[in-house]
């Protein structure tokens, strides 16, 4: 608990440093306000206009929730089909490949003519930003059953579905959790896009519209909410997988890039 504590007030103090550095250096440079705003400038306009942050980061955050929660449940399907068929995983997983290289936010506008202008467009974006990573996790997870435990596993007369069951979800479950931080990433993106390009509400939409009548203090307002979010997605699902799936932390207290006391 302590270190948990200490790691979550060490990020802290990085993000107070890089503010107190930001001020600084604007402030020693002259730079006008319409091109790099102070901190102090930025949190000001924030403040002034809370009510209306507040409603768009619901939105936003609403937004990214419903992209996060179908990309991941459609990437735990097709990464279990793929894992446990070789037939799948030999028509499936080539063209899962393809897939990502698609550039996702290029569907957006294609979203807008099916459905029109709102959330739906920029949901599905981070569906399909969100899916990927989780897919291709959880087939890797899958994967790392050694020969030697199918054999053994086989030996006590256990079906492919139990050592699936059994042995390869377990396995499964720290990529899972670890591809849900690349995948919350990957919604919160699409959605912001999806919010600039057409759904005309959210912080994508304040950004744009910010920026638009050079508006810096409000812009950068915006980004730093969309960074403090993106702070608390990361730590939260950080903490939901030491909970969920400890054994995935087992090594830990000798790996030095982790907090130690954990």
């Amino acid at each position: 608990m302590r270190g948990r504590l200490t790691y979550l007030l060490e990020s802290v103090a990085g993000l107070v440093l890089a503010f107190v550095a930001w001020e600084a250096g604007v402030r020693l440079f002259g730079v006008p306000k319409f091109i790099l705003p102070a901190p102090t400038a930025v949190f000001d306009e924030a403040y002034s206009k809370a009510n209306i942050l507040a409603y768009h980061a619901g939105l936003t955050i609403s937004g990214t929730i419903a992209s996060l929660t179908l990309g991941a449940l459609l990437g735990v399907v097709v990464g279990v089909i793929i894992g446990y068929s070789r037939t799948a995983s030999r028509l499936l997983f080539p063209l899962l490949g393809g897939f990502h290289a698609l550039p996702m936010s290029a569907f957006i506008p294609i979203f807008t003519v099916w459905f029109g202008l709102g959330a739906i467009p920029k949901i599905l974006a981070g569906v399909l930003i969100a899916f990927f990573p989780v897919a291709v996790n959880v087939v890797t997870g899958l994967r790392t059953i050694e020969p030697e435990l199918w054999e053994m596993m086989r030996a006590l007369r256990a079906t492919k579905a139990q050592v699936f069951y059994k042995v390869g979800i377990p396995r499964a479950v720290p990529y899972f959790f670890a591809s849900l931080k690349v995948a919350a990433a990957g919604a919160f993106i699409g959605n912001v896009v999806g919010e600039m390009l057409a759904a005309g509400e959210g912080l994508g939409y304040v950004l744009l519209l910010a920026t638009s009548q050079l508006n810096m203090a409000l812009a950068f307002a915006a980004l730093t909410i969309l960074l403090l979010l993106g702070i608390a997605m990361f730590l939260a699902f950080d903490a939901l997988e030491k909970r969920v799936a400890p054994w995935a932390y087992r090594g830990e207290g000798r790996d030095t890039t982790r907090p130690a006391g954990e």
